[in-house]
């Protein structure tokens, strides 16, 4: 079977080939897939939905113009909107830049909106869940058919997911205003290898499921601002233990009444004072 060599294109089959065709076929393309998700977006009010809907491939316009990849965006694949959310594709080699700096750039992008909303009306809100994926997708310029896969299916079903919703439904909604989940191939492909800026670690391993659905694949978390509780958040190394007391004879101003002194081993006396706090 002899192909074209046409970048991103479906190979030209010789005559020979053509019976083939029946046991065989081209894969798509390879790209990247980036999809976003308002978290409680129908908690806003009615007459507000149609402009929150509007804004979200406004912010993440902006957001890849402030991290220098304006290009990426001018170049995306198949973009279509949810109505709460936005997907689209990229081409495998730009995959590395959705998750540094665009992730860290969509956080502040979605702080400055959220100041924005508040103006406007103290109910709004809009945080975001994000899904990253890559797998062969069809790509030929045709809306009815473009991006449609497994690929596509896949990163939908890590987006509703109930490891990232729980990210979001524990974090601090004034703080954490997006919450991201990787598929495992771009953790292994693009986090692991080190084609990306945000060092390993700051990832937390998870099994993603989505109830009701057959679903169920490891995938990754990032938050660029974590505000979750301790019994979520990944393994952080233990606290230094306080340093000792200096040489020198210490003074602690005390909030109580009837202040006290006592003998520190081989640091001399410490003397704690009535009075105010001060510093």
């Amino acid at each position: 079977m002899v192909l074209s060599m046409e970048t991103d294109a479906e190979p030209v089959l010789t005559d020979h080939a053509v019976a083939a065709r029946d046991r065989s076929t081209p894969l798509p393309p390879y790209r990247g897939i980036f999809a976003v998700d308002a978290v409680r977006f129908t908690a806003n009010p009615s007459a507000r939905l149609p402009g929150l809907s509007e804004r979200i491939p406004d912010l993440l316009c902006e957001a890849f113009h402030r991290s220098g990849l304006g290009m990426i965006w001018t170049e995306r694949r198949f973009p279509q909107s949810t109505g709460d959310g936005y997907v689209f594709g990229v081409r495998p080699q730009h995959v590395p830049f959705l998750i540094h700096p665009l992730l860290d750039e969509m956080q502040r992008v979605l702080e400055e909106e959220d100041g924005r909303l508040r103006i406007l009306d103290r109910s709004l809100r809009l945080r975001l869940r994000a899904a990253i994926h890559i797998g062969p997708v069809p790509d030929a310029g045709n809306p009815g058919q473009d991006r449609i896969g497994t690929p596509t299916n896949d990163t939908f079903r890590l987006l509703d997911s109930g490891s990232i919703k729980k990210v979001m439904e524990r974090s601090e909604p004034d703080v954490t205003l997006l919450g991201a989940i990787v598929s495992q191939r771009v953790f292994d492909d693009v986090v692991a290898a080190g084609y990306t800026g945000v060092h390993p670690t700051r990832f937390t391993e998870v099994v993603a499921e989505v109830p009701g659905k057959t679903f169920r694949q490891p995938a990754w978390l990032y938050v660029p601002r974590d505000s979750r509780g301790e019994d979520v958040r990944p393994s952080t190394p233990s606290p230094r233990p306080p340093a000792a007391p200096p040489s020198a004879t210490m003074i602690v101003h005390g909030d109580n009444i009837g202040g006290s002194s006592y003998k520190a081993a081989d640091h001399g006396t410490v003397n704690v004072f009535p009075g105010s706090r001060h510093g």
